[in-house]
């Protein structure tokens, strides 16, 4: 950690491409992000290098939805060490060497077989961590399977829920159904449980993130008590509608970063970052905001 106690995330990543210049009606569906990456790299680089300048400590690569690759080995290789590449040259061009990069997958579609492969790739990606996002889907039995898959790699884990202190939200109403189409039972203590679990098995951290602001509110406190992995927080500004993402503008980088301190210094937070529709300058505001530099 810097000096003001916390690891610093990016933002939002597929909402940020809008804003360099790639086109939203191409910026959804199966391969939300990742078709930019595989169709104008340049401006997947790009984003890169506007949360490397904002000061982030990690950046996150442009695989969110890599689900909808190719399967087969060389294809998902070649997507998956470019992603890092791609990221790690960013970070390099703007004499930022240090700025790690977590590889972000969703899980929640992953087949066994697909994450096999994945994980596969990562091994030979190499990137410093993967990052495991939008979980909503708690198996009662606590047992993860792709996460499990996810841990033989041997690079460090980070898992991120959709999850509050009443259970999985939903948010429907910012056009974001649940993946399942329903939602698990609300259980806000399961991810309690899980935490415990999860640890004993080898992830690295925990967060909370595809949140609105208000809904993160007392999740890490309950999760503390019962792990003591790094916690952390990402939540989205704005709303998703098909297609792309519309942005909140009465919510400005100094509101963000104020949110951000209260996560750390309240509610414990060790991880700080931004999901959809955060931006550079949300970043940077952090960064000043929690001493982070």
């Amino acid at each position: 950690m810097r000096s003001g106690g916390v690891v610093v995330l990016d933002g939002g990543v597929g909402s940020e491409l809008q804003r360099v210049g790639f086109s939203q009606d191409r910026n959804v569906g199966e391969l939300w992000g990742t078709v930019a990456l595989l169709e104008a790299p340049e401006l997947a680089k790009e984003v890169h290098r506007r949360y490397v300048r904002a000061g982030a400590d990690v950046i996150t690569t442009h695989t969110w939805r890599i689900d909808g690759v190719n399967a087969d080995g060389p294809t998902l290789r070649t997507t998956a060490r470019r992603a890092v590449e791609i990221a790690r040259e960013a970070a390099s061009e703007l004499g930022r060497p240090e700025t790690a990069v977590a590889f972000s997958v969703w899980p929640e579609p992953l087949s066994p077989a697909f994450t096999r492969e994945l994980a596969g790739s990562l091994v030979e990606a190499s990137p410093d961590l993967i990052l495991a996002e939008t979980v909503e889907t708690i198996p009662p039995d606590l047992r993860f399977s792709t996460l499990e898959l996810l841990l033989e790699t041997g690079l460090p884990l980070w898992v991120s829920f959709r999850w509050t202190v009443d259970g999985p939200p939903d948010l429907r109403h910012q056009g974001i159904p649940p993946y399942a189409g329903t939602l698990q039972k609300a259980d806000g203590s399961l991810l309690v449980r899980a935490a415990t679990a999860l640890e004993e098995r080898g992830v690295s951290a925990l967060l909370l993130n595809c949140l609105p602001r208000e809904l993160v509110v007392g999740m890490l406190p309950l999760l503390r008590g019962a792990t003591s992995l790094p916690l952390g927080v990402y939540p989205n500004v704005g709303t998703y509608r098909d297609p792309g993402w519309s942005f909140d503008d009465d919510v400005t980088p100094a509101d963000y970063a104020g949110d951000a301190a209260r996560w750390r210094d309240v509610e414990g937070a060790q991880i700080v970052g931004g999901c959809c529709g955060t931006t550079p300058e949300y970043i940077a505001a952090v960064v000043e905001t929690l001493g982070a530099r």
